[in-house]
């Protein structure tokens, strides 16, 4: 049978029963937004609430720090100076000790600090013509630097106040004599081989395949290497001191003449000092602008003396003098108010007249502000090094073409030599051609072009010029750093400065840490490299090992360093987990001021400190001078049981901000992971941030997506980074602190100052 059909539609809702539930939905809706505005509401006055709360502790908190504000900074000054002034009398009484003991030294040497003995003992020598053999000059040569380095380091050691103006320009004066004395020295003991190749003595001196005049001389200064040409042999090419890894390359005009090639390494830069660019730029001492012009007298008064209310309500400080010039200025306005009324204006003119030159005296009694300007910049043109941007690194080599004097001849059993002076004579070379020399290296003077075509063929061009580069290969120093291919440099006598043109070929094996280039420039050369190639750094970390031990680790961008810091001597390391610098091994583990530390690493290639002109070459995050400096001084007082650390908040700060991280570290243990930045413990770190007014403890930690000001709970606000850490540091980590010695102190505040690690990270 069919199914039986439905009557009606299922689920079929009334018209009533939709109005029904329409009006429920919307009182379901109204009472849901009711809710939420309630709830908005609640929310919005527990954050007013939050808020009103927060500002009151603030308050509270600002309040309690400006009452022991004043107790804070003199505790901490006087600690400060107490520590310094500790510092001076170790320092005076080792100067008192150094100079004593130089007084009773009965070895014969001259006391270069005394006119007459250091004068004697350079004529002494340099009349001495027993003393002209190379020997006798590279043993000679010992003492003289050892006077130089002497009279170096009492230039940088004494005080200013101890050492005259007239001291320290004898003091230079004396070491550019002994500087040239020893070139003298040098170029006669030259001389001397030249004109004397053959004799018994020397017979090692040929070479048994060209016989040609080779010899090497050295010691642990001056390395000396000649090369004469007695066979001129127009085939000859190249010659290679092996041992010494030195060689050249000659032209075929200059194979067939009468030449001595003397290279000549000094393992030191002795000219880098005469540029005008190797010393940093000094401040100079301006006079404050001049005042806008003067109001008449009588409101010129009255806003004198409603400014001097003003500032005395404020308390803000005065000008020394500016109140009794206040009360002059008052007393002499009333008489000339009187004079005005019975002289007429006659008198009111040479009334204001007096009062002009009464300001001007009072204007020139005032001290100079100390502001930093820049001195003015001489034009140099492009190929000129800057010594503030760039390095000399291993020595000066000296690469000199000479005339071969005659040579002695045998005659029936007699030795015939020619008599000749002993002046050393340097081939002149068309390379001394300031012209050429810009052609070979593809740079003229401005105004002038060169085709693209004779910039790469630049030796070619030299060589239609009848001036064909030379040939020089080397290896770089094995106790030298480089961290880039290094450019060549040349001293120009005249302009006393080192100069890039004139090289062509330049190659660089960075394995075998050779150096191959041609050039037309004989003469000093050296080797450059950025000063800031390690700048900026990636981080840092100051943390204490014991008590007056701590270890400064500083990744910068291309090596990673460990200066280890007990007392008042410290040490080079390279961390274990870095790669290994071989060339950095000689001055591993040494212990040694910090001046002589960073010395070290400087001459090693090794620049982590930089300049007050480094700015200009390096993205840093700058902050106030003083505001910085106070901050090493802090963590050098703490260094002996809290560590620091760099922290990424510290760009966003501003100027006048300085934000690090910082912990009680008890134990001799690692507490940062240096590569990947990150801590098993996030609570392990605190934010600290100082300004020139008050330390306080963050609320955020390093991790946080966004920069803000707001305070730790349960922290205080201090007037200094010192008292900050106090308060965060246990009974037993204030106790070894206080086990700081001031040479500690100051040894862990001059590095901190040398690398200037919050500004250049």
């Amino acid at each position: 049978m069919p199914p039986k059909q439905k009557s009606g539609k299922k689920g079929k809702l009334s018209k009533a029963e939709k109005e029904k539930l329409k009006k429920e939905e919307a009182e379901r809706k109204a009472k849901e937004e009711e809710e939420a505005q309630l709830r908005a509401e609640e929310e919005e006055r527990e954050r007013q609430e939050r808020e009103r709360q927060e500002k009151e502790e603030r308050a509270r908190i600002e309040a309690e720090e400006r009452k022991r504000h004043a107790a804070e900074v003199g505790e901490l000054n006087s600690i400060l100076e107490g520590n310094l002034t500790a510092l001076e009398n170790q320092n005076a009484e080792r100067r008192a000790k150094a100079k004593w003991n130089r007084y009773m030294l009965c070895d014969g040497s001259p006391d270069p600090t005394i006119p007459g003995e250091i004068n004697t003992y350079m004529n002494l020598w340099k009349e001495d013509d027993s003393k002209n053999d190379i020997e006798s000059v590279l043993k000679e040569s010992q003492l003289t630097h050892s006077l130089i380095g002497e009279l170096s380091f009492l230039l940088d050691d004494t005080p200013e106040e101890e050492l005259s103006e007239k001291d320290a320009a004898n003091y230079k004066q004396t070491i550019l004599e002994l500087e040239t004395l020893l070139a003298e020295k040098l170029d006669i003991a030259t001389v001397d081989l030249l004109k004397n190749p053959t004799h018994d003595d020397a017979a090692s001196m040929a070479d048994q395949e060209t016989s040609n005049l080779q010899l090497v001389q050295q010691n642990e200064r001056i390395l000396l290497m000649l090369w004469g040409n007695l066979s001129k042999n127009p085939r000859f090419k190249t010659f290679e001191f092996e041992e010494q890894n030195f060689g050249f390359e000659l032209t075929k005009q200059l194979a067939s003449l009468d030449i001595a090639i003397r290279i000549m390494h000094l393992k030191y830069d002795h000219l880098s000092h005469h540029c005008r660019t190797f010393h940093s730029k000094k401040k100079k001492k301006v006079v404050p602008p001049p005042p806008e012009p003067e109001p008449e007298p009588e409101e010129k008064a009255e806003e004198e003396k409603k400014e001097g209310e003003g500032e005395d309500a404020e308390g803000e400080e005065t000008i020394p003098g500016m109140e009794d010039l206040t009360l002059k200025l008052e007393s002499e306005q009333a008489e000339n108010n009187e004079e005005e009324k019975k002289e007429g204006e006659e008198e009111g003119e040479e009334k204001k007249e007096g009062e002009e030159e009464t300001k001007k005296e009072e204007e020139a009694e005032q001290a100079p502000v100390e502001e930093e300007e820049e001195e003015e910049e001489i034009e140099e043109d492009e190929d000129v090094v800057d010594l503030r941007q760039y390095q000399p690194l291993g020595g000066v080599i000296y690469f000199d073409l000479l005339h071969l004097p005659p040579q002695p001849k045998n005659a029936k059993g007699w030795l015939m030599t020619q008599d000749v002076c002993d002046e050393l004579k340097r081939m002149p070379y068309p390379g001394n051609d300031n012209k050429l020399g810009q052609t070979l290296s593809g740079t003229l003077p401005m105004g002038q072009t060169l085709d693209p075509k004779a910039i790469a063929s630049a030796a070619a061009a030299a060589e239609a010029l009848g001036a064909p580069p030379v040939g020089l290969n080397f290896t770089l120093p094995e106790n030298v750093l480089f961290s880039e291919e290094p450019q060549m440099a040349y001293w120009s006598p005249e302009g006393k400065h080192w100069r890039l043109d004139g090289f062509a070929d330049m190659k660089y094996d960075e394995d075998g840490r050779t150096v191959s280039v041609k050039t037309i420039n004989f003469g000093a050369l050296t080797c450059t490299q950025d000063k800031h190639i390690n700048m900026p750094f990636q981080s840092w970390e100051l943390r204490p090992k014991q008590a007056n031990n701590a270890l400064l680790t500083i990744i910068a961008a291309l090596v990673e360093i460990e200066i280890e810091i007990k007392e008042g001597l410290c040490c080079f390391r390279q961390p274990e987990d870095s790669e290994t610098k071989p060339e950095l091994e000689n001055i591993k583990d040494k212990w040694v001021t910090p001046k002589e530390l960073i010395q070290l690493l400087y001459s090693a290639g090794v620049n982590v400190f930089p300049t007050t002109e480094s700015k200009k070459y390096v993205s840093i995050s700058e902050k106030e001078d003083l505001t910085e400096e106070g901050v090493y001084q802090q963590m050098a007082l703490t260094a002996s049981h809290f560590a620091f650390s760099w922290s990424k908040w510290n760009a966003e700060s501003g100027t006048e901000k300085i934000v690090v991280q910082g912990t009680e570290l008890l134990q001799d243990e690692p507490v940062i992971e240096r590569r990947k930045q990150k801590r098993k413990e996030k609570d392990e770190w605190s934010l600290l941030m100082i300004s020139s007014q008050r330390a306080m403890k963050l609320r955020m930690t390093e991790f946080d997506d966004q920069f803000t000001e707001d305070f730790a709970e349960g922290t205080e606000f201090h007037a200094d980074l010192y008292h900050m850490v106090l308060d965060l540091s246990t009974e037993q980590g204030i106790d070894r602190m206080k086990l700081s010695s001031f040479q500690f102190v100051d040894a862990v505040y001059q590095l901190l100052s040398a690398t200037r690690v919050i500004t250049y990270s």
